[in-house]
């Protein structure tokens, strides 16, 4: 038996394409293949969805994502896009 026939993974895809995520299912895709890590969601709960001020939205605050090429930032901000609009 070959590990092939065992274990199967969906292509990583390198670049996030952030024109395609208001695409509804392709905002979906992005949602559902986004890893979360505990302290992740702690800091989106904490600090980001808070930023979103959805009654006053003239006001709304700036966050900065800083992080090496490939840490998936534009995956993360698709997510908060895909969070944001729905």
């Amino acid at each position: 038996m070959k590990y092939g026939e065992l274990v199967s993974f969906d292509p990583v895809e390198s670049v996030i394409k952030l024109v395609e995520a208001d695409q509804p299912q392709e905002a979906l895709r992005l949602v559902k293949t986004y890893v979360m890590s505990n302290n992740m969601a702690k800091t989106l709960k904490d600090l980001v969805i808070p930023q979103l001020q959805f009654e006053d939205p003239f006001d709304n605050k700036g966050v900065f994502i800083v992080g090496n090429y490939g840490t998936g930032k534009s995956h993360l901000m698709s997510v908060i896009s895909a969070v944001a609009e729905d």
